[in-house]
């Protein structure tokens, strides 16, 4: 029972100094990071958490990972693009229950606006996102990170159905804060729960719902993350 969360800590001190070196300046867009071994010695731990950490970056769209070459602090991306300062405070002084909130003033009015606008091009991005994390839960050795980049790609999706690319650009920023946390989320209580929730989402957009109809399907899917969160706190 202890190696789990021996893990699972070591993974998050490997996050906290990746990011807090990019908020930090150390490490700009274009700039090449530390190998493995380098960044795992630097930071007395494994190169499993190490990497573990540079998936998780990858998939929130901080980092390139080039097979071969290394890994890099992406260039032209929405999060890095926007001030660091932004950055620094969520490192620093939010909590995860705060990023959440922020993610659900976000979403409350992303939904409303998707459901005004989708058009069928936004339902299929939806119903594809859905349909992979679907397919990924129902396998038993199931990729967690796949499972977290299909929910991402659903939430980036029902964005860009807003029509707003201002709204898809800070909306994606909040999301890719809050990522560590929704991959805690998966992994904790449950993935086929994760996929109700979506459904829920995508069929408000469907029928174009707007109103006490719309945010009751985001009202549950901050409840289910905010009961994710406290249960992974209670693990570690």
């Amino acid at each position: 029972m202890d190696a789990p969360k021996k893990i699972q800590t070591r993974v998050e001190v490997a996050l906290d100094y990746i990011t807090g070196q990019i908020a930090s300046g150390s490490l700009k867009a274009g700039d090449k990071l530390p190998n493995e071994k380098d960044l795992a010695d630097q930071l007395g731990i494994s190169r499993t958490p190490i990497r573990e950490a540079m998936k998780s970056l990858s998939i929130a769209g901080l980092i390139d990972i080039r097979h071969g070459h290394g890994s890099y602090v992406r260039e032209s991306q929405s999060a890095p693009a926007l001030p660091l300062s932004m950055f620094q405070l969520y490192l620093q002084d939010s909590t995860p229950e705060m990023l959440m909130e922020l993610r659900d003033v976000f979403d409350r009015n992303c939904n409303e606006l998707a459901a005004l606008r989708r058009t069928d091009e936004d339902l299929a991005r939806m119903r594809e996102c859905i349909d992979r994390l679907k397919a990924l839960t129902a396998e038993p050795d199931g990729s967690l990170d796949e499972m977290l980049k299909a929910d991402l790609d659903f939430h980036r999706a029902v964005y860009e159905a807003t029509g707003n690319k201002l709204i898809v650009v800070i909306a994606d920023f909040v999301l890719t804060m809050v990522a560590p946390w929704v991959r805690k989320s998966l992994d904790v209580s449950g993935r086929r729960r994760a996929v109700d929730l979506h459904e829920q989402m995508y069929k408000a957009i469907l029928d174009r719902q707007v109103g006490a109809d719309n945010r009751s399907s985001v009202d549950a899917n901050m409840k289910h993350f905010l009961s994710s969160i406290e249960g992974a706190k209670e693990a570690s």
